[in-house]
C-alpha cells in the first residue's frame, strides 16, 4: 500500500502520525475518547484515500464501519456517516450479502465525491478539543473580590 495521500491537507496525515507516536507509547486504551476518535477517521481516511480499505475491513467489517460510523458523526461529517451506515446495511443483509472487497472500492468511490470537508473538520475537532483541554486562564481578582 502506497504511503501517501491524494490531495489531502497536511492536518489529517500530522494529527494521524502524532496519534499513532502518542498510542504507541502509552498502554492499550491510554488514548482519551477525543483522542480515539481523531485516529479512527484519520486512519479510515488515510485507508480511503490510498486504497488500503478492503485491506483495513478484513476483521469484523460490521464493526469496524459502525464505530468509524460514530467518529465521524462525532466529527460532524454527516454524508460521510450515512455512506458508512449504507455499506453496514450493504454488508449485512441476509440475501445476497456484499463482499467486503466490493463493499469498500464502492466507500472508496463515493467518498472520493464527498462533500464533507474531512481535513477541515480534523483541524477543527482537534483545535476544539484542545481548547477543552487547556486549563482556563486564572483570572486574579483584587482585595474586595474586584477586578
Amino acid at each position: 500500500m502506497s504511503d501517501t495521500w491524494r490531495g489531502i491537507y497536511p492536518i489529517a496525515s500530522f494529527v494521524r502520525d502524532a496519534l499513532r507516536k502518542k498510542a504507541a507509547s502509552r498502554p492499550p486504551g491510554g488514548l482519551s475518547e477525543s483522542e480515539e476518535t481523531l485516529r479512527m477517521v484519520c486512519e479510515f481516511w488515510f485507508a480511503v484515500n490510498t486504497g488500503g480499505l478492503a485491506e483495513q475491513l478484513n476483521t469484523d467489517p460490521i464493526a469496524h464501519l459502525l464505530r468509524t460510523e460514530r467518529a465521524f458523526t462525532r466529527l460532524g461529517a454527516l454524508r460521510i456517516a450515512g455512506t458508512l451506515r449504507a455499506a453496514v446495511a450493504q454488508l449485512a443483509r441476509i440475501s445476497r450479502p456484499v463482499s467486503v472487497r466490493t463493499t469498500a472500492t464502492q466507500i472508496e468511490q463515493a467518498l472520493s465525491r464527498t462533500e464533507d470537508s474531512v481535513d477541515d473538520l480534523i483541524a477543527h475537532f482537534a483545535s476544539v478539543q484542545q481548547e477543552l483541554a487547556s486549563p482556563a486562564p486564572h483570572v486574579s481578582s483584587g482585595r474586595n473580590g474586584t477586578r
